[in-house]
């Protein structure tokens, strides 16, 4: 099967790659650019980061970093686990 999530998440470009590294490093991955590529058994998974520009709210200037990831050969509990994982390594506590 074949899944593909758009998010918008705050923060630049530069610190969404360095949580995703991370969040993901005990995977075997390649960076090339602002697209990260898993490898899995067959399966393959495709994260593509782009910088959106800066959302103004209020007296804020928050930087915003679009991500896709494009899940092929992966069931849906696969990708539901992998994505519940990220949320835990992605979030920023009391922020």
């Amino acid at each position: 099967m074949s899944f593909k999530i758009h998010h918008d998440m705050q923060g630049s470009l530069h610190e969404i790659l360095r949580a995703l590294l991370e969040a993901i490093s005990h995977l075997n991955f390649e960076l090339h650019g602002d697209t990260v590529t898993v490898r899995d058994h067959g399966k393959r998974l495709s994260i593509d980061l782009h910088y959106e520009g800066v959302r103004h709210l209020g007296l804020w200037n928050l930087p915003m970093t679009g991500v896709t990831y494009e899940f092929v050969g992966y069931t849906e509990e696969e990708k539901d686990a992998f994505m519940k994982h990220l949320q835990l390594h992605m979030q920023r506590c009391g922020q």
